[in-house]
């Protein structure tokens, strides 16, 4: 008899034990291994950023984590990983196909399908009071963003606009208001997106391809002599010490882009779903104003290091979006299609004239 009730004890220990040990594996984890929410805990999943820990997009990536987590009542908690935590923006964004990285802000590679590529597309809009149209929610290029992205498990939630490209040089260069006229200068361009290495050389620079971690020192040891490829507030950050003169010319604008995996986004309710990707949709169309600012306030710091800024006029801009687009978007069109490209030209005229 006490053989039996010593047996029946141990059986009620043990069982006690394991429901214990179930009960704590319940909450959430991270990188699509989210636990179930609501009585287990909130989902917890993670946002991955190339930014630096200065950049602008930090403080839009912050204040969308405490967003979700208070819309959606605790239940949705997402970490925030800046400055490449995770990883560079083409892995990262491989692992959100995957569902391995629930979601990122940064570069959309072109590797999977060139036409993602037309996010840079030079001259499309022309300045920030165009960017809703061109770039918001709803518009054309969103839209074919969504579509492509759809096709790779990805949702895409908006693009994240950092300011307007120009061009920071050591060296002045010939007829800088004159799209197309030799200007006699090496000017540093991105060999990986032919929609950015083109224009230079359409708009009469020697287009040189050179990493672009390596821009500095190439612009020092006279390999280039200016680059193409940042905005005001990273000509300030980076080269505030190396270059003379800021082209601010609005090549293009400088877009980064919010991305959830759709496996990840399948394992919230359809309300918290829904809640997430407004989220992401509204930082997206507040990105268009405080970049805006942004650069005000960058140019202004650039001046204020004995910088000469050189902000191209609207009827400067105009000539150059109307060289680039006869002389430029035609070349472009076997890397995005003709049709993205007569659908580009049909928006900006629409936008524009």
């Amino acid at each position: 008899m006490l053989i039996r009730k010593r047996k029946v004890l141990t059986l009620l220990v043990v069982t006690a034990l394991v429901l214990a040990l179930l009960a704590g594996c319940g909450g959430g984890g991270g990188g699509g291994e989210a636990g179930g929410g609501g009585d287990d805990g909130p989902i917890t999943m993670r946002l991955a950023s190339n930014a630096p820990l200065d950049h602008m997009s930090n403080a839009l990536n912050e204040e969308a984590v405490e967003m979700i987590y208070e819309r959606t009542d605790g239940r949705v908690r997402v970490t925030y990983h800046p400055a490449s935590q995770l990883g560079d923006y083409v892995t990262v964004y491989e692992e959100v196909m995957m569902g391995v990285v629930d979601f990122m802000h940064g570069t959309i590679p072109d590797s999977v399908d060139a036409r993602l590529g037309a996010a840079y597309m030079p001259y499309y809009a022309m300045g920030y009071e165009d960017l809703p149209a061109l770039y918001g929610e709803g518009s054309y290029l969103f839209n074919v963003m969504h579509e492509i992205s759809a096709g790779q498990g990805i949702e895409f939630m908006g693009f994240l606009i950092e300011g307007f490209i120009g061009m920071g040089v050591v060296t002045e260069p010939n007829d800088e208001f004159v799209p197309g006229a030799p200007k006699g200068i090496k000017m540093r361009a991105p060999g990986a997106l032919i929609a950015l290495l083109f224009p230079v050389e359409d708009l009469g620079y020697t287009a040189v391809t050179v990493p672009y971690a390596e821009v500095p020192t190439a612009i020092q040891t006279g390999v280039v002599d200016g680059w193409n490829g940042g905005t005001p507030n990273m000509n300030y950050a980076w080269l505030s010490d190396i270059i003379t003169t800021m082209y601010v010319n609005y090549m293009h604008a400088e877009c980064t882009a919010y991305i959830g995996s759709t496996r990840s986004l399948d394992k919230l309710s359809p309300e918290d779903r829904e809640i997430v990707i407004d989220v992401f949709l509204e930082q997206s169309a507040k990105s268009f104003y405080v970049a805006e600012e942004n650069e005000k306030d960058y140019m202004r710091r650039l001046e204020a290091a004995g910088i000469r800024v050189v902000d191209f006029t609207y009827e400067q801009r105009r000539a150059h979006a109307d060289f680039v687009r006869e002389n430029t978007w035609p070349r472009l069109e076997a890397e995005f299609t003709k049709e993205l490209i007569d659908n580009f030209r049909a928006e900006a005229d629409r936008v524009q004239n």
